[in-house]
């Protein structure tokens, strides 16, 4: 495990191999692994999931990076974990420095550490702004189906859960206009033009891709959110 975070740290600096070995040591005793100047020898099947995270996380700070991309970090592991992982990526971008860009389809994950939220379909931005902007006032109907499948405590029991009909499309074959349009039960005539990622509420930096007026938005969007048929 720690020839892969020497590697790393060689390429990039002008470093021996000893003291790159002592800074994956600390490294590793950063991100809170135990005996770390023992495990730093041992290989990744040694190291539980929880463990093997930690351990990338260290290589990924091993260079002190501006802006730290943690794609999917909380992906198999257990609720426990996912939390001491979460918190451990919070503690460590205030002690690097760093900016971090989370990667992620859970949502509770997003509500849960983000200042900013990017919401993307078929490699586009489709709706941009604050947590609590995309929360308790989402613009795109991508969104609305997204929030709509998660079960929520506060409001009765849906017979099921709401889905996003369809399949994404073929990135080498996107539709005409609005790329989320052939999925998107509120879709018009206007759909068939792309609409600008353009601001349309009030809020300062809240974004959206959608030609729907924000007065529909708000009317249609709680029967997918709530759980309702859309169809």
């Amino acid at each position: 495990m720690g020839d892969q975070i020497v590697e790393a740290i060689v390429t990039h600096e002008n470093i021996s191999k000893s003291a790159a070995k002592r800074r994956a040591v600390e490294l590793l005793r950063q991100v809170g692994i135990p005996n770390a100047e023992q495990r730093v020898d041992d290989y990744p099947h040694q190291f539980s999931g929880g463990m093997r995270q930690r351990a990338m996380i260290a290589m990924a700070l091993s260079c002190n990076p501006d802006i730290l991309i943690a794609d999917e970090p909380t992906t198999a592991l257990d609720v426990t974990i996912q939390a001491q992982i979460l918190e451990l990526i919070d503690r460590l971008k205030d002690d690097f420095d760093s900016a971090v860009i989370l990667i992620t389809h859970d949502l509770g994950v997003v509500a849960d550490v983000a200042d900013e939220v990017v919401v993307m379909y078929a490699g586009r931005v489709v709706e941009r702004g604050g947590k609590r902007d995309i929360f308790y006032d989402p613009q795109h109907p991508y969104t609305w189906g997204l929030l709509g499948s998660i079960p929520r405590l506060d409001r009765p029991k849906p017979k099921k859960l709401h889905s996003i009909s369809g399949m994404p499309p073929s990135l080498i074959n996107l539709p005409r206009g609005c790329k989320f349009r052939p999925r998107c039960p509120h879709a018009f005539e206007k759909c068939q033009e792309e609409p600008g990622l353009d601001q349309r509420v009030e809020e300062r930096g809240h974004l959206d891709r959608c030609w729907l007026s924000v007065e529909d938005k708000r009317r249609l969007r709680e029967r997918t959110i709530v759980g309702e048929a859309v169809a």
